[in-house]
């Protein structure tokens, strides 16, 4: 053996990674052993890779997946501060998001009746509307509707603020929609659409991403305040103010969320909710 390759066992040690871990960036490309016994499969790194270990360490340390990881370490070797700056805002705005829904959490748990303040609600301003056709950029997935929300959001955000994008002025001309084509009440399996209003010549790299327009049509609003997760309660609500006023469903129903998680309080978040419907 080299004397500058470093079993797993001690760097493992050196680098407070459990060999388990070590196995599992190897698998995902993030830290490649410089060599490998081929009879017995020991894995063995260099003195140089310790640095880059640590770096892995921090950043999973801080919540980062670690395809977010990988991407984070390309762009500094590629030393793109734009794309590290981008990348730790949105950890960020997760960790806020996080930290709002803990202070709901507490808030619940300290009321008087848990129970009572966990399911209360606000429905208001229900009205019959038109909706005009928007253009947007969507991306479309199936999931639990409250794991695969966030992605697709963040995975729009980026592809608009491609530079390409920017050099040409596009623009985000209104908040996120999400369109939930088919589901089970609980949201554990959906046909999830998340769309981006835009102006511009919008480039497109991610195949998974399109651009198109959403169809005008007639629908049932109303504003729903409080937190995403009791979104299930108000969409039963609004089913049964359909039934009750003998409205028909004509197409998917549509979440527009008026303001930012990462910015706003869970019991002041406020969310249109759009239903396709005729008399």
């Amino acid at each position: 053996m080299p004397i500058d390759q470093i079993p797993i066992g001690k760097f493992s040690h050196l680098t407070r990674l459990s060999k388990k871990a070590l196995h599992c960036y190897d698998q995902k490309g993030l830290l490649v052993p410089v060599a490998k016994d081929l009879c017995s499969g020991y894995r063995y790194y260099a003195i140089a890779q310790i640095d880059r270990a640590v770096r892995i360490r921090a950043l999973a340390g801080l919540g980062f997946s670690l395809d977010e990881v990988g991407a984070v370490l390309d762009a500094l070797d590629q030393g793109d501060t734009r794309v590290v700056a981008g990348l730790m805002q949105m950890r960020r705005r997760a960790v806020r998001q996080e930290i709002d829904r803990l202070h709901g959490v507490e808030r619940v748990l300290s009321s008087a009746d848990p129970l009572k303040e966990l399911f209360k609600m606000s429905l208001t301003e229900w009205t019959i509307k038109e909706v005009a056709p928007l253009r947007v950029v969507s991306t479309r997935e199936k999931g639990a509707y409250a794991e695969v929300t966030g992605p697709m959001i963040e995975k729009l955000c980026r592809e608009v603020a491609l530079p390409e994008n920017r050099n040409a002025m596009v623009k985000v001309t209104g908040t996120v929609i999400s369109i939930c084509h088919a589901g089970d009440e609980n949201g554990s399996d959906c046909d999830v659409e998340v769309a981006l209003p835009v102006a511009g010549a919008v480039t497109v790299r991610d195949p998974a991403i399109e651009v198109r327009v959403l169809p005008g049509c007639r629908v049932l609003s109303t504003l729903y305040q409080g937190p995403h997760e009791n979104l299930p309660l108000a969409h039963r609500q609004v089913r049964e103010y359909l039934a009750a006023h003998s409205l028909h469903q004509t197409g998917p129903e549509r979440e527009i969320y008026l303001n930012d998680p990462a910015e706003t309080a869970a019991a002041d978040l406020m969310t249109e909710i759009q239903y396709p419907v005729r008399e």
